[in-house]
């Protein structure tokens, strides 16, 4: 299949797995000294890795993930310590590198326990950039992260891959009912999700207050005002009305987990806050390396980290999951402690729950 449409059709339905083969890629011209990069087996990551590697001589692992992009793998279990180990193991990289290092996706760090890796296989664990595209500069720094390619942006091409993502889903079923129903509607109420999720994706988060309501009554006027400059009847009037609202509530039901601007606002975890506990922290910055949102500084003076940026926190737990001190953990707007064991183990599902209730603690506990 030609590589454009591939990647037009990945980025469509991109909510649905797309796996591709597991194992060891050579990029270039790699040889024992050559960086060793893992990423999961989801087919548009690993081209567009493979893309950004051009000129770079590496090794690739392709780890598998059941074909799901790496952010999600990682936070609902599907790329774990376990899935790094095996593939480690039985790729042969070990013979073909004389260094013990390994580059892995930052927004794996979810589910990936960089202590666990090196004490199962002595391979040192070093948490990359966001972006596949900063890959190269940080391979030459050697190293070195900037801010920006620690943090999570969502400029105009992530809004309008989410804008796709979700809008070509949306058309095709609509798009397909109006057919079988009534033809002439097909058309338009197809450019309508279009439209709306173009909307969604770009003004949505610009709205200060009730965005939902205010996006889907515009939605709503502007449809029907469209459908009687049509000379639409009594039925489409009912439809254009009826049309917005319903495609608000499904553009923006998981909002919050397809944008990195908000953290989970309708799930379980919307009240829990990160806490920082200073007596505990030694200065190894893990949770400074991985946050995507940049909550965290370094004081080099003290060698401790400051939580500077909490209001950023999305929970997405891995500051907590990297930490080997324990010195991180949520607090819940009960007062209760959730344990950094329990977001370890526990990984969440598709509506955004963990998928176990134990492991908590009392706040009593946090000092």
């Amino acid at each position: 299949m030609n590589d454009l449409v591939k990647s037009a059709l990945q980025t469509a339905f991109r909510m649905l797995p797309w796996p591709t083969t597991t194992g060891l890629r050579p990029i270039g011209t790699p040889g024992r000294a050559s960086p060793v990069l893992l990423t999961s087996n989801y087919d548009l990551t690993v081209r567009r890795v493979e893309r950004a590697l051009r000129g770079v001589d590496a090794w690739l692992l392709v780890a598998p993930a059941g074909g799901i992009n790496v952010w999600c793998a990682a936070a609902g279990g599907h790329l774990t310590t376990h899935q790094v180990v095996s593939t480690l193991r039985t790729s042969g990289i070990a013979e073909r590198v004389d260094h013990r290092v390994l580059v892995l996706p930052q927004l794996a760090a979810t589910g990936i326990e960089g202590l666990d890796v090196f004490r199962r296989t002595h391979w040192r664990v070093r948490f990359g950039p966001v972006r596949a595209e900063d890959l190269p500069a940080y391979l030459a720094a050697p190293g070195e992260k900037t801010d920006a390619m620690r943090r999570v942006s969502f400029d105009w091409r992530d809004r309008l891959e989410m804008a796709i993502a979700w809008g070509a889903p949306s058309a095709l079923v609509v798009g397909g009912l109006a057919l079988l129903l009534q033809p002439a509607w097909a058309l338009p109420l197809v450019a309508l999700c279009a439209a709306m999720a173009l909307a969604t994706f770009t003004l949505l988060d610009r709205i200060p207050r009730r965005g939902p309501l205010i996006l889907g009554a515009a939605a709503t006027l502007l449809s029907v005002a469209a459908t009687l400059a049509a000379g639409g009847g009594a039925a489409a009037v009912a439809t254009a009305i009826a049309a917005p609202p319903l495609l608000t509530a499904l553009l923006t039901f998981d909002y919050a987990g397809s944008t990195p601007l908000e953290g989970g606002s309708h799930f379980e975890s919307r009240d829990w806050r990160i806490h920082l506990d200073l007596d505990r922290c030694a200065g190894v910055f893990r949770c400074w390396e991985v946050c995507p949102e940049a909550c965290f500084e370094r004081d080099d003076a003290t060698r401790k980290v400051i939580l500077a940026h909490d209001e950023r926190c999305v929970r997405c737990g891995a500051c907590v999951v990297q930490c080997p001190k324990d010195a991180l953990s949520f607090v819940a707007s009960d007062g209760a402690r959730i344990a950094p064991a329990t977001i370890r183990r526990y990984k969440l599902n598709l509506l955004g729950r963990r998928t176990a209730d134990t492991g908590v603690d009392r706040a009593s506990d946090v000092h």
